[in-house]
């Protein structure tokens, strides 16, 4: 069975042999487990702009080919490929081109978001650093705004790169409207435009929302019958519950929601949403909007019980993710991780439906031998 069949299988709630495998990790991880493992010792790769979970901008060593060769050796059935971003930028973060840098190091992104190269103990993260929209207070300013050009994007980047998966599942990564709407505007200002002045919020909602479906049909026409599925990232959630409340989403975020998906499936395309933090309340409405995967399964966020969700949605949805990212992976032993991974087959796995990998994207104070334990528990044997 290759990993696009088992994967197929798995949202299907048909796994036949063991379950789908994952890989999600910060660039700093996926360098050093390259180095550690030895993989791919002579090949060699350009830095790809549109590499799996390779968001930041910072110096890398290793490309597209090192990443798949670690991808295969770990036994992972599937992958989240960014859209390709053009020549004229930095490169990308999760899909937003990055267009400059500033003198004084600073990045700014399409839609004229700023962000900062945030250096902390193990890694390097890129934060928001201010919003072009932020002390905008006409409605004009939120209808004049300019929406990125498509050249951004490369679109035929994409159907050269497709061969190198070849036998994987792969999901077309996709900008979210929730998330990048409250980026342009900076959040508490979003949020309070959601709650006074909501006008301003949708009309930054749905350009965000026209753009990701234009983008994506420029991609998939291109494409077409060679991606499997799409993947957004748009966090609704925080560690005690959602960011805004389910009323709140209801009316504002899902019927964005339900368009772009709607555009999304009638390509024929799977679709996997990503969400940090306890979003459980909306779970029934994704699934009637027609989510097939859910991501991350953050298991010590408010309501993300893995027992009780599987008890609940774990015959109507995939789940993708939930090995702790928080305590177990960074903190706990190779055979805690293995236990762990271990529970959730037997729990978020239940139905069928479940995709091995982390809650989040392997962190730098992540040990490499419990990123590693992670697929041995599931291949049973050392991957070598």
């Amino acid at each position: 069975m290759t990993g696009k069949q088992r994967v197929y299988a798995t949202i299907a709630h048909e796994q036949k042999d063991r379950p789908a495998l994952s890989y999600e990790a910060t660039y700093e991880v996926t360098e050093d487990l390259i180095e550690y493992m030895g993989t791919g010792k002579d090949l060699v790769s350009a830095i790809s702009r549109s590499g799996s979970n390779q968001p930041s901008a910072g110096v890398k060593k290793y490309g597209l080919e090192h990443e798949l060769a670690l991808q295969r050796q770990l036994g992972v059935d599937q992958a989240i490929v960014m859209s390709p971003t053009s020549d004229k930028t930095l490169g990308n973060w999760w899909g937003l081109p990055l267009v400059e840098r500033q003198e004084d190091g600073k990045l700014v992104g399409s839609w004229g978001i700023r962000f900062i190269e945030f250096e902390y103990p193990f890694g390097t993260y890129i934060e928001i650093d201010s919003s072009p929209l932020e002390k905008a207070e006409s409605i004009e300013e939120f209808t004049n705004l300019p929406s990125p050009a498509l050249d951004l994007w490369d679109f035929d980047a994409l159907e050269a790169m497709l061969p190198h998966y070849k036998d994987l599942f792969v999901w077309l990564q996709v900008l979210g409207c929730f998330d990048i709407a409250r980026f342009i505007r900076g959040t508490e200002r979003f949020l309070l435009d959601l709650a006074l002045e909501p006008e301003k919020a949708e009309i930054l909602m749905d350009k965000v929302n026209d753009i990701a479906i234009a983008v994506f049909q420029e991609f998939v026409s291109r494409v077409k019958g060679k991606i499997d599925g799409v993947f957004v990232g748009d966090d609704f959630g925080t560690q005690q519950g959602l960011l805004i409340s389910p009323e709140m989403w209801r009316k504002y975020v899902k019927p964005r929601y339900k368009k772009l998906i709607s555009v999304i499936k009638s390509y024929g395309l799977k679709y996997c949403h990503h969400s940090c933090g306890g979003i459980r309340p909306i779970i029934p409405d994704l699934i009637e909007i027609g989510i097939d995967v859910l991501h991350p399964i953050q298991p010590l966020a408010a309501g993300m019980n893995n027992k009780e969700l599987s008890r609940e949605f774990g015959k109507e949805l995939t789940f993708y993710g939930g090995i702790d990212e928080q305590r177990t992976l960074p903190n706990g032993s190779p055979e805690d991780v293995k236990r762990e991974v271990r529970e959730r087959i037997n729990t978020l796995g239940k139905y069928g439906g479940y995709i091995v990998a982390p809650s989040h994207a392997f962190q730098p104070d992540t040990p490499l031998e419990n990123v590693i334990a992670v697929y041995e528990e599931v291949l049973g044997y050392k991957p070598h």
